[in-house]
């Protein structure tokens, strides 16, 4: 809480500086990268729209979402704290709108997920997380204190957050709901909750998914494909085994770009969940340590941008988006290696995919937005000279008292008895507060003067 409290007095100012300009090369590598992955993956489609097909539309997305982008980024991150409550409404309606009217939502592999309007389809999920974002940072920045409270605090964020998991479960979608809830409780937490509540949420958020992973017969297979990769490869393990083949068949260097095998008919969903694998398999381990070296970049540029917010709502906002964007990477690569349950959630500005690409390239503008309101080092740790520190000029109609020089006491008495002095508390309590140094020397002047009087009384 104290470091949030060290921005709660700073106001957010003019757009005086340029953005993160290491932030918008990684994000422009990414995308990149990308686009071409994605090209190379879908060779192989079987809808029938074929590689050049992929490719249009996914830059007809990175088109979408790069204008986005700019817009965002100029517009000043405070006005979005005015939308965050319609914004919240609007998202929990497009989510109950999904699960509960019929025909309305399109399904696929189980889930329904998609809204169809006309030429246009969209996930509402993939809204939700930008609205959570906005929402609980624009919430937590204004309860300030009472984020520590039982009732006020944890309770009512379990509630919000309880509301939107539990419509994106019965879409259902499990993986989401995990990231939407790592999202709500990282804003929660460095907004100054308290640790045990911190706790109670930790443990109770595990013990609800687990029981939630084990309700449904896919998810409880998903799981024990995690637990015995190797029990049933022909069946539930396939897409996992086939990634794990395509890793390895790239070894250090990989086989070349648009060089994959198991792309064609064995990886199923090459280009979107499990693309991850077609990069290890085309570039090797070098390509999948630098793609996860360009994430770690994007989680160090984006706390630091966190630290150096001119406010609480900047600093929730860039913790909220920086944590939507490293987390969904981990379980998206956590779950192709094996090294997590797979989710099925998209690789952030890798897989193919038009609402997850748009809504995450929005959501950086927005972070660069923050970048250029960022506070420099001497803004963050002013240091402040003991030489600089003067007491100010006395009022016009007051005598400061002066030091005398060393003499008997009868004249000394005498001498500050005949003297119309203002004391030095009076001369102490006209300096601002603000002059720290001159009242703690006044201050000490009028201790030592009050101490010598006693001696010679």
């Amino acid at each position: 809480m104290k470091w949030m409290n060290r921005h709660s007095s700073l106001r957010a100012r003019a757009l005086v500086h340029e953005p993160d300009g290491w932030l918008l090369a990684l994000l422009t590598a990414l995308v990149t990268f990308g686009t071409l992955m994605v090209y190379s993956a879908s060779f192989p489609d079987g809808t029938g729209e074929g590689a050049l097909g992929v490719l249009l539309r996914q830059l007809l997305f990175v088109a979408v979402g790069a204008t986005g982008l700019l817009i965002a980024m100029r517009i000043d991150y405070h006005r979005y704290a005015a939308l965050a409550f319609p914004a919240m409404v609007a998202a929990l309606l497009l989510l109950a709108a999904l699960v509960l009217i019929p025909g309305l939502g399109t399904s696929a592999y189980g889930a329904k997920r998609w809204i169809d309007i006309g030429p246009v389809t969209f996930q509402p999920s993939e809204l939700a997380k930008p609205v959570i974002v906005l929402y609980m940072a624009t919430w937590m920045a204004g309860k300030r204190e009472r984020v520590r409270s039982f009732s006020l605090g944890l309770v009512q964020f379990a509630v919000i957050m309880g509301l939107l998991i539990g419509l994106v479960m019965l879409e259902p979608d499990l993986g989401t709901s995990i990231l939407i809830a790592t999202i709500g409780v990282a804003i929660f937490l460095v907004a100054g909750a308290e640790l045990v509540h911190f706790g109670i949420l930790a443990i109770s958020g595990s013990v609800a998914f687990l029981t939630l992973a084990l309700s449904a017969s896919y998810r409880r297979d998903r799981l024990l494909v995690f637990l015995n990769p190797d029990g049933d490869i022909q069946n539930l393990g396939w897409q996992l085994y086939q990634a794990r083949l395509a890793l390895g068949s790239g070894g250090l260097f990989g086989v070349g770009l648009g060089a994959s095998t198991q792309k064609f008919a064995w990886l199923p969903a090459a280009h979107n969940d499990a693309i991850f694998a077609v990069v290890g398999e085309e570039l090797g381990l070098l390509g999948c340590t630098v793609l996860l070296g360009l994430f770690v970049a994007v989680a160090y540029r984006g706390y630091r941008i966190a630290m150096r917010a001119p406010d609480a709502l900047g600093a929730l906002i860039a913790v909220g988006i920086t944590t939507w964007i490293v987390f969904q990477a981990a379980f998206n690569i956590g779950g192709v290696t094996l090294a997590i349950p797979f989710t099925g959630i998209p690789l952030p500005f890798i897989s193919a995919g038009g609402t997850s690409l748009v809504v995450a390239m929005c959501a950086m503008g927005v972070l660069l937005n923050i970048s250029r309101q960022t506070l420099s080092d001497a803004e963050l740790h002013p240091v402040v000279s003991r030489q600089a520190v003067t007491a100010p000029a006395p009022a016009p109609n007051m005598v400061v008292a002066r030091q005398a020089p060393p003499q008997p006491a009868a004249a000394w008495r005498q001498d500050t008895d005949s003297l119309p002095l203002v004391t030095h508390v009076a001369a102490r309590e006209a300096i601002p507060r603000s002059h720290t140094g001159a009242r703690r020397v006044l201050h000490r002047r009028h201790r030592v003067e009050r101490q010598r009087d006693d001696r010679w009384t």
